[in-house]
């Protein structure tokens, strides 16, 4: 499940997932992301947060999916938080904790 939320305040753009994020869920959900009119017409300024406080697995594609969209977002632009300990340490050990900005 995947919930879209903007914040005008803070210029970001949250995307709120739940649940397992397996190889299959991961290409669901980056169909949807794309597809997203918050995300699609994103303006610059804006942040891209993914909240992953309640996602108990990570598949490696939905890393992939992460690094794309921080890419997009530009420098500065792209945070993971809520991270669980368990998904935390998956991220560290891809080597890409700093790069996400991961909390």
């Amino acid at each position: 499940m995947v919930i879209f939320e903007y914040n005008s305040t803070e210029k970001a753009i949250t995307v709120i997932f739940k649940g397992r994020i397996d190889y299959i869920a991961a290409g669901e959900l980056n169909e949807i992301i794309q597809t997203e009119p918050l995300i699609k017409n994103r303006n610059p300024e804006d942040k891209i947060i993914f909240d992953i406080g309640e996602v108990e697995y990570i598949a490696s594609s939905f890393i992939r999916i992460c690094v794309i969209h921080a890419k997009q977002a530009g420098s500065g632009k792209f945070s993971i938080i809520n991270c669980q300990p368990f998904v935390k340490k998956t991220f560290k050990i891809s080597g890409l904790d700093e790069m996400l900005n991961i909390s």
